[in-house]
């Protein structure tokens, strides 16, 4: 199980570090694509452009260090939630464009194919963070309260 989630972290790293320096690479043209979607303001749209991908890449580093593991998932996770609402967004409005995703790389994907992709990620990264959640709490003993002790089974020593 260890492997399966150490894999889904340099999967879901892999996806965040390269969207993040492609569209580092080519700013201008994914500004051109933020702006297309008519969300921003015009004044936020090169800040957009710029900040996105430093945090994409922040994201990808995160879920590739164990200690900062669950807060990248969690952040991967806002992001993806934060995709799906404004490729939902410029789907109902009828906004025909490329989603953007890994910047100056034009992909044909339909905003459903877009939307699906996201929501496959998502899980991944809901998971990442359940799982390190529910494996520290399984790990050890249950918390104890400052100032008692608890005995541990097979353990003859008074508290």
């Amino acid at each position: 199980m260890k492997i399966a989630i150490w894999l889904a972290r340099v999967l879901l790293a892999a996806v965040f570090l390269y969207a993040g320096f492609v569209k580092l690479g080519a700013s201008e043209r994914f500004a051109v694509t933020v702006a297309q979607f008519s969300i921003l303001p015009p004044g936020w749209i090169t800040v957009f452009s710029i900040g996105l991908p430093i945090f994409e890449c922040v994201i990808g580093l995160a879920l590739l260090t164990p200690w900062t593991a669950r807060a990248g998932a969690l952040a991967a996770a806002t992001l993806l939630v934060t995709f799906l609402g404004a490729l939902g967004w410029a789907w109902s409005e009828g906004v025909t464009t490329d989603c953007g995703c890994f910047g100056d790389t034009p992909t044909s994907d339909s905003p459903a194919l877009a939307m699906a992709r996201d929501g496959v990620l998502l899980a991944i990264t809901l998971l990442l963070a359940w799982r390190r959640t529910g494996a520290r709490s399984q790990a050890g003993s249950p918390p104890s309260t400052p100032g008692t002790s608890q005995k541990t089974p097979g353990s003859d020593a008074d508290p």
